[in-house]
């Protein structure tokens, strides 16, 4: 049971599941080499201009080609983060710096810097602590450039996302994916969303066929439904195991989490706790979990797990206070089905 992948464990949209049988003819064709076409449905799915799109080889795509064109030598990383960024911008010659709002509060000052980066919500933690950054920013002023990774929005909803600001803000840079909440990895989608002159200048930067054919065809089918039904069956699914978890996880005196606003959480082991020996225990039952150890400011007490489906749920619970009772750490009581 794999709980360190955090996508949508309805799985995609039933339409894709009826409709797969007709995807596979474009196996046999070369998608357009121009990945733009693909933006004319990404922005009926998202209602954005599709002008402001930029289709990718998933959201890891877009990083790396953000990293190489923006211009500026001092990137902050508002940690803890998805570590691809510090990866992607000291390839590109980058000096990366770190700005913490986890375990300890650390942001410095926008204007002596100019990229900053920070998660909408971050991953890990799925908060939007750094948020105001940005506001703050542009009230100074300030023409720091933002990168912000909203590839959880969808699982809030859009009321936080900065994608209607591009327009406005020739300095803003929103990184978003199709995997996690359409429940799309294989596919390898994602996009940027920036000013329209933006898109352009970054579009003759990118690998020709970056988007496959049946990805497109998919993303084609998806704008063509009624996605309502899927959008409300996510959020009820999470808003009940989001309560049903946290309740859990309060019973656990050995263990700590993060409020987190979406589909996953970051938990930790207290006091004297083993957090190695946990995920060794929870590995020989069969379950994995993400460890943090390599997440700047955390350490090996630190790990996240996937919101999943309530039978999944349980199964983690259920180890998780075995271990609880073999060690001595026993839980105030067995989480309620």
């Amino acid at each position: 049971m794999d709980l360190s992948a955090n996508c949508n464990p309805l799985g995609p949209p039933d339409v894709l599941q009826r409709r797969w049988g007709e995807l596979f003819s474009y196996v046999a064709l070369y998608p357009p080499l121009d990945p733009l076409f693909a933006s004319q449905y990404i922005g009926r799915m998202y209602n954005l201009p599709e002008a402001t799109i930029l289709p990718c080889n998933g959201a890891t795509q877009g990083i790396y080609l953000l990293a190489r064109c923006l211009p500026g030598k001092t990137v902050a990383l508002v940690e803890p983060s998805f570590g691809e960024y510090r990866v992607a911008f000291t390839l590109a010659g980058k000096l990366v710096i770190s700005w913490s709002v986890f375990p300890k509060r650390s942001l410095g000052d926008p204007k002596e810097v100019d990229v900053v980066v920070f998660g909408n919500p971050g991953n890990p933690l799925g908060d939007t602590e750094a948020l105001d950054l940005y506001f703050s920013a542009r009230r100074r002023k300030l023409s720091t450039i933002f990168v912000v990774d909203e590839a959880f929005q969808e699982f809030m909803g859009e009321a936080t996302s900065l994608t209607g600001m591009v327009f406005e803000d020739r300095n803003l840079y929103v990184v978003r994916s199709l995997t996690k909440y359409f429940a799309l990895p294989g596919l390898r989608g994602g996009f940027l969303v920036a000013h329209p002159e933006n898109i352009l200048r970054l579009a003759e930067y990118l690998e020709p066929w970056s988007v496959n054919a049946i990805l497109i065809r998919a993303l084609e089918i998806l704008a063509e439904e009624d996605l309502t039904p899927f959008r409300e069956a996510t959020e009820l699914w999470l808003r009940e195991e989001k309560a049903f978890l946290e309740e859990a996880f309060r019973a656990f005196p050995f263990l700590s989490f993060y409020p987190s606003w979406v589909n996953f959480y970051t938990l930790w082991v207290t006091g004297n706790g083993n957090g190695r020996e946990l995920l060794s225990f929870l590995e020989e039952r069969g379950i994995f979990v993400r460890s943090l150890a390599d997440f700047v400011g955390l350490d090996e007490r630190f790990f996240r797990i996937a919101v999943r489906t309530r039978e999944e749920n349980l199964r983690f619970l259920e180890v998780v206070e075995e271990y609880g009772r073999r060690t001595g750490a026993h839980p105030w009581g067995s989480p309620k089905r």
